[in-house]
């Protein structure tokens, strides 16, 4: 059993939207990790003797975040675990942070109200032209960004696209590691992957070739940049079904993550649709439960968020 615990920010700095892991918090997961389980590599765990190994664990990031470097890195080295760094590499190429981040922060700092979002594909609750003030737009890009996550590939980008033509009073902040960085943490022991080349949520997209160029792209330019092909893909957001899998292991890939919040059992569990237990930024006592999967259980049982 291992458990693979997945983070993506690391930074003093807060959010409103998505708060990053504060770096003190950061090192005392770390040291406990350390403490309590054998930490590898996911990319090595093939070459593992499990026997009688019941600790063992994985420390994951995605997306491609420069704290991860900045704040990350240290404390990993610190404590001697290796970790595995899945990035999304049109955002590395360009130093744009994904999707995801760039629409909390279109609506989180635009000073534009009106917007046109009466998409026929929208549920109703979405469908606004006018966010007066700027706790509305705060309001609203939390269930905004939870309910085009349900769409239609096609269908999310003119929504997203319609985000980024009106709110154009921005620019976004240059957040993501580079190159130098990535040689950097491959040469201290981590490992590369790929999370796709624009961050797209592969589930949800019907054209099989441009499925095929986010995952054989985003190879190809880690292979470029590095010097190899990364074995292992992140879906982004968690989204992937057979067709996704099917394609990955066309090109080149030996195991794909998901984000179930169990443990992973190498014996029963898809190398496909490994398991992580992605850790917030939370009181310590709800990260040890999350981390030791009490959490997940406890949501079964008593329906607790």
């Amino acid at each position: 059993m291992i458990s693979n615990f997945l983070f993506h920010r690391v930074s003093p700095v807060r959010d409103r939207l998505w708060d990053p892991m504060d770096v003190t918090l950061f090192e005392k997961c770390i040291r406990h990790i350390s403490d309590k389980y054998e930490v590898r590599r996911l990319e090595d765990i093939d070459s593992v003797d499990l026997s009688g190994k019941d600790k063992l664990a994985t420390i994951l990031f995605d997306d491609g975040y420069k704290d991860n470097i900045d704040y990350a890195a240290d404390i990993l080295s610190k404590y001697k675990c290796p970790a595995s760094f899945y990035v999304v590499t049109d955002c590395i190429d360009r130093n744009i942070p994904t999707w995801t981040f760039n629409l909390d922060y279109s609506f989180e700092h635009t000073c534009h109200s009106e917007i046109d979002m009466t998409f026929d594909f929208l549920p109703e609750s979405l469908r606004v032209k006018n966010l007066p003030t700027a706790e509305a737009r705060l309001a609203y890009v939390k269930k905004f960004k939870a309910g085009i996550k349900e769409l239609k590939h096609e269908d999310r980008l003119k929504a997203l696209n319609r985000v980024f033509e009106k709110f154009n009073d921005l620019v976004f902040p240059l957040i993501m590691m580079n190159w130098t960085d990535l040689h950097q943490l491959n040469a201290a022991g981590h490992y590369i992957g790929s999370h796709s080349v624009s961050h797209a949520m592969l589930g949800t997209m019907d054209d099989e070739s441009a499925i095929r160029k986010e995952v054989a792209n985003s190879a190809r330019s880690i292979e470029k940049n590095l010097g190899y092909l990364p074995t292992t893909i992140s879906y982004p957001v968690g989204s992937y079904n057979q067709k996704v899998i099917d394609i990955c292991k066309e090109e080149g890939y030996k195991a794909g993550l998901a984000v179930r919040r169990t443990i992973f059992n190498p014996k029963n569990d898809s190398l496909f649709e490994i398991p992580r237990i992605e850790l917030y930024n939370e009181p310590w006592w709800k990260m040890k439960l999350r981390m030791s999967n009490l959490l997940e259980k406890i949501k079964t049982v008593t329906g607790y968020q």
